[in-house]
């Protein structure tokens, strides 16, 4: 067991709650097109009402999006946004999910 085997235990239960609630999220237009579907379509207020319901659920979808990114270093406590080609840490140079010495 490494000095960082906790943290990144903690990270990826994080990864999987982040995983799920953008999912979730995902799952939640559903409804919205429904009532998109079913409000009546020659009064103009409901093509408001289904535009703003799709502009906050882009704007939950986005931040929850970016959230899920984050990595926290354990070695030098940055927050950095993972990614494609960037998986270790831009200060230490720490791998993800490196657990370090014993």
């Amino acid at each position: 067991m490494g000095k960082y085997t906790e943290h990144w235990e903690n990270y990826k239960r994080k990864v999987v709650r982040d995983t799920l609630r953008l999912l979730g999220v995902m799952f939640s237009l559903i409804p919205i097109g429904v009532v998109g579907f079913l409000l009546p379509q020659s009064d103009e207020w409901p093509l408001a009402v289904v535009v703003a319901l799709l502009l906050a659920w882009l704007t939950v979808f986005v931040r929850t999006l970016l959230k899920s990114c984050k990595v926290d270093c354990p070695r030098c406590a940055t927050v950095y946004t993972r990614g494609k080609y960037l998986s270790n840490c831009p200060q230490c140079g720490l791998r993800m999910l490196d657990e370090g010495p014993p």
